[in-house]
């Protein structure tokens, strides 16, 4: 009886006697091969994990929740201004075998900067004295003559190109009795505008005789009229000898007959080149000044 007794003792204190090592807890069993014993172990030590676990967790995600998220730095837009066009128009050096030049000044005799070369375009600040254009090309201001530059950029069309065609039909005169360039025009009158300046020396074709003492050509494939004074069938010559205003104060007068009493047609400055047509009456020269034909006193002229 006794024995019996105290095998049930033993048995009740194996159940409920547990050691923890550790942070686990570790069933001692007295008696082997218990099975329940062993499963209640496992059962605890699994949920106690899970229970660590699950704190690490909540740990973590209070850790997350407490650090702040860093705020992305804003990237500055770069921004394209607009270039600002240039505020000058654009013109085009034209009537020249090669280049021509941009000078420091406004004078032939001012030196050179550097050559601009045929077709090529440049900036057009104003009008200058002496027929020069102040002008910008690649950076560099200065002067160039206004008669081999234009707002029309060159180009080959249609038209010009007929008119090429046709240019073998036509004899060849050449520009003479200037001093850089004449004035091809739309009409045959000096107040009809201008369609381009024609430089001295340069060939023109010849096409006909017109009105108010112009000559009708072609120029590069332009079409127009330019005074016949200034044009000459040898080149390199003039049909016209050339005398220069001299021995006055200011001007000289250029008249419809050769005549004191005949009027005025213009005024002539004192230093400007005219052609000389012939030797007329009453000690008067007959002439061309400006595509006006007249006479003015021999006095007052010196051939050149």
């Amino acid at each position: 009886m006794k024995k019996k007794k105290l095998s049930i003792l033993i048995s009740t204190l194996s159940l409920a006697l547990t050691v923890s090592m550790s942070g686990c807890t570790v069933s001692i069993s007295f008696e082997n091969g218990d099975k329940k014993t062993a499963e209640t172990t496992e059962i605890t030590e699994k949920k106690e994990k899970t229970e660590k676990e699950k704190g690490t967790e909540a740990i973590k995600e209070v850790e997350l929740t407490a650090t702040p998220v860093p705020t992305a730095t804003p990237v500055p837009q770069k921004v394209e201004q607009a270039v600002p066009r240039n505020q000058y128009p654009t013109y085009y050096v034209v009537n020249c075998k090669q280049s021509i030049t941009l000078r420091p000044q406004p004078d032939v005799n001012s030196g050179e900067i550097l050559q601009i070369p045929l077709g090529s375009a440049v900036s057009y600040i104003e009008t200058a004295q002496n027929g020069f254009y102040k002008v910008i090309y690649n950076g560099s201001t200065g002067y160039a003559l206004a008669s081999y530059l234009s707002s029309t950029k060159p180009a080959e069309t249609a038209a010009a190109a007929l008119a090429q065609t046709n240019v073998a039909n036509y004899e060849t005169y050449y520009v003479v009795n200037c001093n850089e360039s004449i004035t091809l025009r739309p009409q045959p009158d000096v107040n009809s505008g201008e369609i381009c300046q024609i430089p001295l020396g340069s060939a023109v074709s010849y096409v006909g005789t017109a009105s108010n003492g112009f000559y009708e050509i072609i120029y590069n494939g332009n079409r127009g009229y330019s005074l016949a004074s200034y044009l000459s069938s040898s080149s390199g010559s003039s049909s016209y000898s050339t005398c220069r205003v001299v021995n006055c104060n200011e001007s000289i007068t250029l008249r419809p007959q050769p005549d004191v009493d005949s009027g005025e047609i213009c005024q002539i400055p004192l230093g400007s080149t005219v052609s000389y047509v012939g030797t007329a009456s009453n000690g008067f020269y007959e002439i061309y000044y400006m595509g006006q034909h007249g006479y003015s006193l021999a006095d007052y002229l010196a051939f050149e």
